[in-house]
């Protein structure tokens, strides 16, 4: 079982031999003393040969009483590959993959041949006005600057550059702003219920979980019997220790903040004692929402039961619960559907948090609810939800308290105009 303990964690580099290191991806590194007595690190391209040659080459220019000076010619396209190829390649699959999207569509093209020394905040500047006039989320914008400022570090920590960093000079009105991105999409009035009571087993289950435990969908996918502690339904509770990705491979949780053991009411732990005895794999290691061949299920088709779903899913009165998936234009075709206008499996955790903040649940609850790093995190996603449903809570109140008598009068008026 995974656990949030840090100890067991590998190192970030081993010594092979003198000042000489190798990281777990297996790249080769040089550590020495610069001009100012500074610990560097030089990132090495190529085996234990190639890291030997650079070491005796920077040892011999000290004991010569040269300074190691700064690669003051290192273009951003040389940066930036080392340090994906460098310590990027510790981090999660999800994690790389954003990484690199975001280097090579939307830095290499505007930065690519560009020494570091040569790119200017002015530039950075310009990168976001064209971001956001591409149409690109603030989130995004954020990663794409997040990325260049690594790169920078990495550089001056790794490379032996040494220069400003511009991402450090940007202005605050220079930089992305998240607040602005679009207000996520929860599930409103009986949505919720309606959704789940239109869509068959395991699926029900499964959204039914993530609705009471705002798990995210990878986290739901990883669960295992031996996770899930029914045997008392008085006192159930499901542990999130791990994800899958979307190709199904199991691992660790997206932080060590985000293992927890979740209590669980009665009538889950009943709908959750159900779904087992209709399974095929019970064993503690097999997984709880699993395909034919014992598999976690996949996320895509995770999407495509919550799509129909939301198809199928009628209110009280027999309508259609998300009318946009039933419109049609002229020609009598499914109109296209605008991103964000119907609720996605990462809204069922979103409608988690916003309810629980709105029945009186403190910020550091919901954060372990959700498995945040810390309450930071929780507040600073959640706040502006959050914020908009008190503030519209508070003025209606406020309006019953001032006008209640203005209100009462019309009520009046209207009866004695009424006919009879």
């Amino acid at each position: 079982m995974a656990t949030a303990d840090d100890s067991s964690a590998p190192p970030r580099r081993v010594r092979v031999e003198r000042n000489i290191y190798q990281r777990p991806s297996g790249v080769y590194e040089v550590g020495f003393k610069d001009g100012a007595g500074r610990q560097r690190w030089r990132t090495v391209d190529g085996g234990i040969t190639a890291a030997r040659a650079v070491r005796d080459e920077l040892l011999v220019r000290r004991s010569h009483g040269e300074r190691v000076g700064s690669n003051a010619r290192l273009r951003f396209v040389d940066a930036a590959a080392q340090w994906l190829a460098g310590p990027v390649v510790d981090l999660r699959a999800t994690t790389q993959a954003c990484y690199r999207n975001a280097v090579e569509q939307h830095l290499m093209r505007r930065f690519a041949t560009h020494r570091l020394d040569t790119i200017s905040p002015d530039d950075l500047a310009a990168l976001v006005r064209e971001l956001r006039g591409e149409g690109l989320a603030e989130s995004t914008i954020v990663i794409v600057i997040g990325v260049t400022n690594r790169i920078y570090r990495y550089a001056a920590r790794r490379l032996g550059w040494a220069g400003s960093n511009p991402v450090s000079l940007l202005l605050p009105s220079e930089r992305p702003k998240p607040g602005r991105s679009a207000k996520r999409r929860l599930f409103e009035g009986g949505e919720l219920e309606q959704t789940i009571a239109a869509v068959g087993k395991p699926y029900s289950t499964l959204f039914t979980l993530a609705a009471l435990t705002g798990a995210r969908v990878s986290e739901l996918l990883a669960l295992r019997w031996a996770n899930v502690r029914i045997s008392d339904l008085e006192d159930a509770e499901v542990e999130f220790a791990f994800q899958v990705d979307r190709h199904g491979n199991l691992g660790p949780t997206k932080t060590a903040g985000s293992v927890r053991t979740v209590p669980i009411p009665r009538e889950l732990a009943a709908i959750l004692s159900r779904h087992k005895e209709r399974s095929k794999f019970t064993g503690s290691q097999e997984f709880v929402f699993s395909t034919c061949t014992g598999r976690p299920l996949g996320q895509r088709n995770v999407v495509r039961a919550l799509r129909q779903a939301q198809q199928n899913a009628v209110d009280l009165d027999g309508r259609p619960t998300f009318p946009i998936l039933h419109e049609r234009n002229e020609v009598g075709e499914p109109v296209s559907v605008p991103h964000g206008a119907l609720p996605s499996m990462h809204s069922f955790r979103h409608t988690v948090a916003s309810r629980a903040l709105l029945a009186g649940e403190s910020i550091d609850e919901v954060a372990f609810l959700l498995g945040h790093r810390d309450a930071n995190v929780t507040r600073a996603v959640y706040v502006r939800e959050l914020s908009d449903a008190r503030r519209r809570t508070m003025r209606r109140s406020r309006m019953i308290a001032e006008y209640s008598d203005l209100l009462g009068t019309s009520d009046a008026d209207d009866d004695r105009h009424d006919p009879e």
